[in-house]
Parts: structure tokens; sequence; C-alpha cells
């Protein structure tokens, strides 16, 4: 794979390029040539598979199409486009990845159509362990699969990009005993354009950070001034800049949400205080409208657990300011055509559309059939949608995940 340095091409020795590439063709002709900034806007807006296939006409396409311009107005593009859901699927040590479009909304006396699922790529460590993929993060993916050999772990942590279906395997993370667990946390800066991977032992004692693209692709150890346990088997959220997980105050023994600004590097403590707690506890943590929201669900009699059709309503804790640690409070009652909708599927949470504000959740390790259901608050209503294109293999308990919001991401990372 070419250097970071090979990848980085000028926009003036691109436009040098294009311009005497477009004249010897024209030689002869009154035209001008085309600029590159107009070529560039051309290409953002073809398609995926579009643009894999212009990397193979030529160099100099290939060249343009790595441009940092090119590949930042594509996901910027992409951002605006038509919402993607991406699924995972993990079998033993293996993990597919697939894509799909979002639910359409269909009319009053209409059934919603499937959703059909396009496989990308398939990642295999080799071996039996545990693979965990995290949400993914403006277009890319965080895979760490975890194996114990003579009672202790052994770690891999790669990078996937489903839209070029690139992996990159991260340098391993050095820590003071391999007894010690690790999790591993994956965010992106909006403002620098820049990707991290945060790691932290199990007690808390150790952070480091690696920056996507960085010349040295090494590991930095942080300071952290918030004394905190892991809090195991949640997942982290990333939003516009700050990564969100949960943890436990080691000094207290009480939950607490940690932000980590992935620009700045630094953590701060979000105390659950009071009713809160609970739902740090026991919510699942989403983006509500570019907002943290923690989202649990009731029984009639306001006791949290499992998502059937038993459920009575959904409750939305909103952080609505970060500096003074405000919060407020959404309770969403389920309409009395849940029950049969559900039926005997169990749910989890897979998220808040962004566009729609509709809850989204999927069924709980699915058999033969996958769904997706969508609850709008606004209009009282809730749809289920089966999934295809994914097959499930029953035999070897596979594990299929959801997520919203998934964009198609096309720069190469050296």
């Amino acid at each position: 794979m070419e250097t970071q340095q090979t990848l980085n091409v000028s926009w003036d020795s691109q436009r040098n390029t294009l311009s005497k590439t477009s004249d010897n063709v024209r030689e002869g002709s009154s035209a001008s040539p085309i600029p590159t900034d107009v070529i560039v806007d051309i290409f953002s807006r073809l398609p995926l598979k579009s643009i894999a296939i212009c990397r193979c006409v030529s160099k100099l396409w290939a060249s343009v199409l790595r441009l940092p311009d090119f590949t930042e107005l594509f996901l910027t593009k992409s951002c605006t486009r038509p919402q993607q859901l991406l699924h995972a699927r993990v079998t033993n040590s293996e993990l597919f990845l697939f894509s799909s479009s979002a639910s359409p909304h269909p009319d009053e006396n209409s059934s919603p159509p499937p959703i059909v699922a396009s496989r990308h790529m398939k990642l295999s460590f080799g071996g039996f362990g545990e693979i965990s993929c995290g949400r993914p993060v403006y277009g890319l993916v965080c895979v760490k699969h975890v194996r114990v050999l003579d009672g202790e772990e052994e770690r891999a942590l790669a990078i996937c990009n489903p839209s070029t279906r690139q992996v990159l395997h991260l340098p391993k993370v050095e820590t003071e005993t391999r007894r010690l667990k690790l999790r591993s946390m994956f965010g992106y800066d909006p403002v620098d354009k820049q990707y991290k991977v945060l790691c932290m032992t199990s007690d808390g004692g150790h952070y480091q950070v690696l920056t996507l693209g960085s010349p040295n692709r090494s590991w930095r150890m942080l300071e952290c001034c918030i004394p905190h346990y892991d809090y195991p088997l949640l997942k982290e959220i990333c939003i516009d800049g700050v990564l969100y997980y949960k943890s436990i105050n080691q000094s207290t023994q009480t939950y607490l949400i940690v932000c980590f600004d992935v620009r700045s590097e630094k953590f701060r403590p979000i105390e659950a205080k009071g009713s809160l707690g609970r739902a740090v506890l026991t919510g699942d943590m989403v983006n509500y409208g570019g907002r943290l929201g923690l989202i649990m669900c009731e029984d009639n009699k306001g006791n949290v657990g499992a998502i059937n059709r038993r459920s009575s309503r959904f409750k939305l804790w909103v952080l609505e300011d970060v500096e003074k640690q405000e919060w407020s409070e959404r309770v969403f009652v389920l309409p009395a055509e849940w029950k049969n909708v559900v039926g005997e599927h169990r749910l989890n949470f897979v998220g808040v559309a962004s566009r729609t504000n509709e809850i989204v959740l999927s069924s709980w390790y699915p058999i033969n059939r996958f769904y997706l259901f969508y609850f709008d608050p606004e209009i009282d209503t809730v749809v289920r949608v089966e999934m295809q294109g994914v097959d499930m293999d029953v035999s070897n308990y596979a594990v299929l995940q959801t997520f919203l919001d998934h964009v198609e991401d096309v720069k190469l990372y050296a």
C-alpha cells in the first residue's frame, strides 16, 4: 500500500497534469481544458460502485480520487443523501458487514416493502474468540477480536471501511500486564477531520490514544484526572466530536458518564444523580438530534424490563446542557397496536433516526426472519419491516447488529 505522503497529491500538480492531458486530447480544437474542481465535483456525484471502477481507469483518475478535497466533498454529500443502515453479522470469528437503505415510508393503506441488504466485506481473525463491532463513525468501523490463550487475553484491533473494503490493522496496545482487560472506543473530530481510537484498561489506570493517518501510527499515553472503572458490555457513542461512555466512579462507586473530547483529548465526568442513575444503569445511549440521549423501556408499573409486547412506554433522557449537566425527560406511551405488531419478538434499541426522530428497534437474536421496528412518537404509529439479504446461520450462533445513519467514505488510509 502506498504511503500517506504519496496519497496527498497537491491540487497544483493535479491541475497541471489534467490540463496537459486535456490539451493532448483536444489538440487541434478550441475547447478549453476541464478545470480540476469541475472534475472533482463530477466524481463526487457518482455512486459508490462507480467510484471503485473509476479508480481502475487510469493512474490520473486514481490520483484525483485520492485528493483530500474530493474525499471530503464525497463524505459531505454522503451525509445529505438518503439514510443508510449498516448491519454487522458475527459468526464465530468472522464478521460480515452489510448496508441497506432505511425503511421507506409507505402509504397508510399499504405495508412497507422489505429492506434488502447488500454485502460489503468479510473480516476473519482466524481461530476462535470474541468479535465486537462498534458503532460506525463517519463511515468507518472499529472492530475488536479477543481470545484467551493460557489464561491471558490476546487482543487485536482493526478499522474497517465498508465502502472501500479496506481493513487497517492497528498496532498492539501495550499494558503492564496482559491480564488487564482493555476497552477500545472510536471517535471523530469534525474540526480537524481526524479519527481517533481511545483505549483504557479495565481498572481505569491507563489511557492511550491513536490518531488514524498519523505518520508514526503509535499509541500515546493520556492523563485522566477522573478515577473511574470500565463499565463493560455497553457501547460508546460519538456525537459532534465527543465520545460518551458509561463508567463507575472509583471513589463513590456510583455510575457516571464520561465525556472524551476527541480534539482536545480531555475527559469530563457527568454524575448520575437521583433518578438519572437508573437511566445510566439501564438505558441505551442514543443520538437524539445531536444531543446525548438515554432511552429505556418500562412496563405499566414503571419497572424497567425487556422490550416485548408487554412493554408500556419508552422513557428518554436528553442531555440539554453539558456544562450545567442539565437533562430533560420525555415519556412516549406505546400505541395499542404495539402488541400485535411486535408479537412474540423480543427487541432491542437500535437508535433514534436523525431526520425523523423515529425510535428504531430490531429483533433480538433473530432465528428465521429479521425485522426492524419503527415507532414514530409524533403520529403514534409503529411499523414492522422485514430485512432480507443477511442469512442468519443459526447453527453457528450468529449475532446481527444494526446501526443508523451510516455514510460512505471513499478515502484510502495508509
